[in-house]
């Protein structure tokens, strides 16, 4: 997997179906990848940079804010790392898309500071 060091060129990535891992912060990275059968963004956070209660207040968002996270899935990973994954819609890879989708996976996360 490609390690990239901007947005852009996270972007230009995950447009053409490639993957790639953007760190953004220690222990927090956005990582384009397949998921089941849809491309996507993930937010993977290190279980080491979780803080305390940041899954239960994500989680919480999740539910009692449905409105606003359609279609975004918080798990964790075989690491225990927590990952908020959206896919991407086949029909537009457009830089506005992919922006929305970070912006809203850093806000469910609590690391809207993040973007």
């Amino acid at each position: 997997m490609i390690q990239v060091s901007g947005k852009a060129e996270f972007y230009e990535r995950v447009a053409a179906g490639q993957t790639a891992v953007w760190p953004v912060a220690a222990g927090v990275s956005f990582v384009s990848r397949h998921e089941h059968h849809d491309w996507g963004i993930a937010l993977h956070i290190d279980s080491r940079a979780l803080q305390p209660q940041q899954l239960r207040e994500a989680l919480e968002r999740r539910f009692t804010q449905s409105y606003l996270f359609p279609d975004y899935f918080l798990f964790l990973d075989a690491h225990r790392d927590f990952v908020v994954w959206h896919a991407v819609p086949s029909s537009s890879h457009g830089r506005a898309v992919l922006e929305n989708i970070c912006q809203h996976q850093l806000l469910l996360a609590g690391l809207s500071p993040l973007d």
